[in-house]
């Protein structure tokens, strides 16, 4: 006669709690992470040597590479500028106007661009540029 020996069975680990909470902390990353606003359309500014960045962000003005022009994420025409931008000063006149334009965009059409905003009635423009690391 056989006597079978008392074997344990092998437990499967049930990896199934695991996958829960890995998916509910995605979830919640995902929920919680900042959500930053995209600009109309992609502008890489120009080197600066001084990087000062204002948290300020009233109104915001894109300049293209080929010209395109952004108020915020509305994109606008050349002659609809200085109309949209007075009506802009109109609802909040102390507001900080920030110039963004492309690095390759020409200096006349941003030049051009300052004296339309200037015309609409704004005091101060901020030009935003991008630090560049110092050569020594």
């Amino acid at each position: 006669m056989r006597i079978e020996r008392y074997r344990p069975k092998k437990e499967l680990i049930n990896i199934t709690p695991l996958i829960d909470v890995v998916f509910i902390l995605l979830v919640f990353f995902m929920l919680a992470g900042t959500i930053e606003k995209e600009d109309a359309f992609a502008v890489s500014p120009a080197a600066s040597a001084i990087d000062k960045r204002g948290d300020v962000k009233d109104f915001v003005v894109l300049v293209g590479e080929d010209g395109q022009i952004a108020l915020g994420d509305e994109r606008l025409e050349r002659d609809q500028l200085t109309a949209r931008m007075r009506q802009a000063l109109t609802e909040k006149p102390d507001g900080l106007i920030q110039l963004k334009p492309d690095s390759e965009a020409e200096a006349a059409e941003v030049i051009s661009i300052m004296e339309d905003i200037r015309l609409a009635g704004a005091e101060y423009i901020v030009l935003l540029t991008v630090g560049r690391p110092r050569e020594e």
